[in-house]
Formats: structure tokens, sequence, C-alpha cells
């Protein structure tokens, strides 16, 4: 269904300053605590949105954007006829962001559907092959036949990447047991530990019992797999099943998703006990995101390079965390923390990612390595957008290569539809430095922030930007200080000077009258 554009009601647009309270949704009563005015975004922000279709109806097949026709990336706009009578001037087409990029060997003119071409050819590149369909599936097999020789009743699950289809090939998989009629999780784990070295048939057991969630890991040795098992925990093949449901919903999930697990864990921000973010916070800060996105414009975005660089601005760059949450259910993609108790004094930093499945969850609570998730995120933003960057890569390098970086399993791994596809051949020149061809400096790193961005904020308002003024007038006092002891011993070393050059002075001048009057008296 296409919008009218005559009936649209655009939103007034005005700077970043506050916004009003957001809608609330149809399940939640009115909050007295919830009608403060707090700020969303740091940039451009609008107080209205458009009336556009839903966010749920099916997105079009946007992998199928001609890339490869140059034409393509023409202004897709018609040209302004120009009236016979009376003739006027042609007018000029002024030259656009995108026309500035243009790389003068390069394939296409715009550098965003470059990057979507070279994303959708890396999710191919990392799709497995039907080798590794079969290796996965006879591990699973042999696993299998393990639990249920223990527990012939029991229900095994398979969740998690494996299970909607966004591993990368180094994933795990994750197996959940379930009606194995045990009182204790231990007593499980350590049935399948003994069964494990019985067979000779799993390497680097480890069982965590005392976790939140106890699990054993190992890894198969004919596969080289690694398994997570745990047992009588079935929120994990709920939530796969909503994410199977959204990754329908939303075709750009997939791509999107696993070129982000990549750069994260290439970082190692990709594991939540380690303060990272994990899969399914990440799948849900990619939802609020894309819907944000439908909700704000009145088309839907197909194009892949386009979501990520707005996914790494919004993010990175835009994103108020210290007072702000998001969502990828009800009416508003926002909301404030404190009004939902995602607020953490000692960490407001922190991102607030509410659990579509259990609404009262933060899923974003225990990632406090967040700070640098985002710095990042806006190293990526930086380095995808400046113009200095894209100009420099030439005909032969990849845009993406400028943040995926080569390693060992990538390097040696064979993937596409024929299982010929290199990553060399894929992304060339990922990793290398960029020599830039206008600047100050002569050489810009990949990952190399070439302007200094404002801090984000920190608490509240009146202590926001007031540090560096603090620090900054520290300094001058200290400058000043210093100067002025500088002057002051310089005054004080002159005085004792001049002092005792008057001392000598008087001095000689005694010994010379004595003298006199010593002669006059001979």
């Amino acid at each position: 269904m296409e919008v009218d554009q005559e009936n649209l009601q655009i939103p007034e647009t005005i700077l970043y300053t506050t916004l009003s309270p957001l809608p609330l949704t149809a399940d939640d009563p009115p909050d007295s605590n919830n009608h403060e005015q707090y700020s969303v975004f740091r940039n451009e922000i609008s107080l209205d949105t458009p009336q556009v279709d839903s966010v749920y109806s099916t997105a079009p097949d946007f992998f199928s954007l001609d890339v490869a026709d140059e034409a393509e990336a023409e202004d897709p706009l018609p040209e302004p006829k120009t009236p016979a009578e009376p003739k006027t001037p042609a007018i000029e087409h002024k030259p656009t962001l995108e026309g500035g990029w243009f790389r003068g060997n390069g394939k296409f003119r715009s550098p965003m559907l470059q990057l979507h071409k070279e994303i959708v050819d890396f999710c191919e590149f990392l799709s497995p092959t039907p080798e590794e369909k079969a290796k996965r599936d006879a591990a699973i097999e042999s696993v299998f036949e393990v639990i249920k020789h223990i527990w012939p009743h029991c229900q095994v699950e398979i969740f998690g990447s494996f299970r909607t289809g966004l591993y990368l090939p180094t994933s795990d998989i994750d197996v959940v047991i379930l009606k194995s009629g045990l009182p204790n999780p231990q007593i499980g784990l350590n049935a399948i530990s003994r069964s494990l070295s019985q067979r000779s048939m799993a390497k680097k057991i480890q069982v965590i019992g005392k976790a939140r969630v106890p699990i054993i890991k190992f890894v198969e040795k004919k596969s080289g797999l690694s398994f997570d098992i745990s047992f009588d925990i079935d929120n994990g093949p709920k939530a796969a099943e909503y994410i199977q449901e959204a990754v329908a919903k939303w075709p750009q999930l997939r791509p999107l998703c696993l070129i982000l697990k990549v750069f994260l864990q290439q970082r190692e921000l990709n594991e939540v006990y380690s303060g990272g973010i994990g899969s399914y916070a990440l799948l849900t800060m990619l939802m609020a995101m894309l819907r944000n996105v439908r909700q704000s414009q009145p088309t839907a975005e197909h194009n892949l390079g386009v979501l990520l660089v707005h996914f790494f601005d919004f993010y990175g760059r835009k994103l108020n965390t210290s007072d702000v949450g998001v969502s990828c259910i009800g009416e508003g993609t926002f909301f404030r923390k404190s009004s939902r108790g995602f607020y953490n004094k000692t960490r407001p930093f922190l991102l607030g990612i509410q659990d579509p499945q259990t609404p009262d969850n933060d899923i974003g609570k225990n990632s406090f390595n967040y700070f640098q998730v985002r710095s990042a995120f806006l190293m990526a933003f930086t380095t995808l957008t400046n113009p200095k960057v894209i100009l420099s890569l030439g005909p032969n390098r990849s845009i993406l290569g400028t943040i995926i970086r080569p390693d060992p399993v990538l390097m040696e791994r064979k993937g596409g539809s024929n299982g010929e596809m290199t990553f060399n051949s894929l992304l060339p020149g990922a990793g290398e430095p960029i020599q830039q061809q206008y600047g100050e400096h002569d050489m810009l790193c990949n990952w190399q922030l070439d302007f200094e961005e404002e801090p984000l904020p920190r608490g509240d308002g009146e202590n926001t930007g007031a540090e560096p003024s603090r620090r900054s007038s520290k300094k001058k006092r200290k400058s000043a200080s210093k100067e002025n002891k500088e002057n002051r011993d310089s005054r004080k070393n002159k005085e004792n000077s001049s002092m005792t050059e008057n001392g000598v002075h008087k001095k000689h001048k005694k010994k010379r009258a004595k003298h006199i009057r010593s002669e006059a008296s001979c």
C-alpha cells in the first residue's frame, strides 16, 4: 500500500531540545511520574510521526535491487519539464552527496548501493554450505542419542542461533532438555559428562553448575562444533520462535544481524558475560531501529548499506542512553528508563532494552561494556560516512572491508553457493590502512576517528558538558598560579640581588671613608 503523499501530515522538525511525553500503549496505565520532558536523540528530532503502514506488514524483497545496472544509481525522480513558452534556462542538476562520493572506476555511482551488494554477498559467504549443514546435523544426532539413552522419555529441543538460522560458522549449538523429571539440574549435567567421556566423543567438557542457568559445555570431536546443554529452561525455544517470526516479517534482519555479529565478535564485544551485546539483545536493537525508521519515513528503506549506517548512527552517536531505552513492542520505540525500573544509578550509560517476551526484563542490564560497544559503532559510522575514506578506496577496494577485518576463520573459509567464494575475493583490501586523497594526515587507519566527537550525556543535565570546562579552568588556574609563582620568584631574586649590591656598595663606601681619614691624620 502506498501512502497518499497529499494527505500525509509531515511533522514540523525542530532542533534538538526535548520531547513531549511518549504515547502510552493501550495496556499501560497513565504514569504521573512520566510527564517530565526528556531528550531521545542528541541531534535533530521530530515531535510527531507520520501515519504510515503497519510496521508488521510484509516487506518486499529488497534483495532484488538491480545493483548491476548503473542506471539504477541515478536519481529516480523525473527531469523537470521546461515549458515551451516562454523559454527558460534549463534547471541545472545540483550535485548530491553521493555524487561527490563517486569513484571514477568503481562499479556503482552510489557507495550505498555498493555497500548493499557487498553485504548481500558477504551473507551468502557466511551461509552454511551443504557439507557444513550435513556435519552439523550429524553432530546434533549423535548428541541427541546420548541424551535419549539416559532419559528415553525426555523432550530435547534446539534453540538459539542454529534454530533461527542466524548462526556464524563458529557459532555453538544450544540444546535444552525438557521433562527429564530430575530434581536438580546438576545431577543431569554430571550424567551427560560421564556418558560423553565413556564414549570418547567429546573434549573440553566443562560443567558449570553454579551459574544462574546451569549448563554443560563441550566440543564434539568429530565435527569440532561446540555445544551448550541446559535443563528445563523453556524461554529459549519460545524466544527462538519469536525471532523466526520476526525474521519472516523483516527480511532485513538476517543480513544486518550476521554483519553485526561478525563486527562485534572481531572486537570481543559479543559475549554478555564480558559486558558485550548478546544475539538476542542485538536482534531486539535491530528491530527497534527498523521500526523507528519505518515509522519516520513514508516508504520503507530496503538498502542494507543505508540501514547499516543508520544503525551505527542510531546507537553509536544519537541515542541518549542515559535517560532513554528502546523497545520493539507496543506503540512507541522509546521510553524513559526510570519509568520502567531500567535506570542504574551506578551505570547510567547502560542501554535499556525491553525484552519483547518479558516486558519487565531489561536484556541490556548486563552489557556493562556498552560504552566500548558504542565507541565501536561510532568509529564504524565515521568510517562509512567519510567521503575522503570512500574516495581513497579506488575501484579495487571493498567498502565493507573498512569495518570487517580478516581473521583466520574467514580467511580459511570457502563459502557461497558453489563453495569457492573466498574472503579476499569478496572484500579485497579489507584490514589494510587507508590512504587519503585529501586531508591533513597522510594515513587514516580503518578504525581511526578523524574528528573528536562530542561526549554523550552523563547523568543530570546540569552536569552534562560541565566536566570539560572545569578541567580546562583547572588547567588555566594551575597555569596561572605557576606563572604567578615564577613571577614572584623572579621579583624576589631581583630584590635580593639589588639588596646584595647595595650592601656591598655601602661597605666599600665605609672602607673608602675610613682610608681617607687615616691618610688625613698622617
